[in-house]
């Protein structure tokens, strides 16, 4: 029964330590890189290991808006990384730009804050550019 039971936590390790292994850090935001892509239309980052779901969550407070974009952890990735924005009208004029972080983990909601200066209805009428 013993011989039984370390045999089958021998057969299990492997398994764990694969497990561990699929779970690793996200590399930081090289800044003389970003890539931009427009929030809507993102989708799955492969080199993250990230899906961007749009419409991003806005709260507006005292002092202008929080901007929360939600991500998916596909790449199972943990760790702490930067990711900027920019703002822009319709007609591609530049409004504003964001630095937003993100803290991921295993479990939970996983979402990218951002600030906006102004009102959550002025914010609903522009485009949001991701960089990562």
């Amino acid at each position: 029964m013993i011989a039984g039971l370390l045999i089958s936590i021998l057969l299990i390790y492997p398994a764990i330590q694969q497990v561990q292994e699929e779970n690793s850090l996200i590399p930081p935001l090289d800044t003389k890189a970003v890539t931009y892509c427009e929030l809507s239309a993102c989708g799955y980052l492969d080199t993250l290991g990230l899906e961007i779901v749009s419409p991003p969550l806005l709260e507006e407070g005292a002092f202008g808006t929080e901007v929360f974009v939600q991500v998916i952890n596909r790449g199972r990735l943990h760790g702490e990384r930067e990711f900027w924005a920019q703002l822009r009208t319709q007609d591609g004029a530049f409004v504003e730009a964001m630095r937003g972080d993100i803290v991921l983990t295993n479990q939970g909601p996983q979402l990218v804050r951002f600030f906006f200066t102004g009102k959550k209805a002025e914010f609903q009428g522009l485009v949001m550019d991701f960089g990562y």
